[in-house]
């Protein structure tokens, strides 16, 4: 069984452009497009995930987080790394 170093909440911070996990605010460690975490799905299982971006039929690039029906705004998603 794998242990982990971190774990969170799943953080988008505007003003750098990246996603965080955090814990009680404060960030943990910078998660980057193409690393791989897990997150809890809605089942409250923890599932193999990562950050994908997609555009919606407008053109807008939107977020998703890969096997799960996570997209849009991620805040909040429990994460670990």
């Amino acid at each position: 069984m794998a242990e982990y170093k971190f774990e969170g909440v799943l953080t988008f911070d505007i003003n750098s452009g990246s996603f965080w996990i955090t814990n009680d605010g404060v960030p943990v460690t910078q998660l980057a497009f193409g690393d791989s975490f897990e997150v809890k799905n809605q089942e409250g299982k923890w599932v193999s995930s990562g950050i994908e971006i997609y555009s919606d039929a407008e053109g807008n690039l939107l977020f998703k987080l890969k096997n799960t029906n996570f997209e849009g705004i991620l805040d909040g998603i429990e994460a670990r790394v």
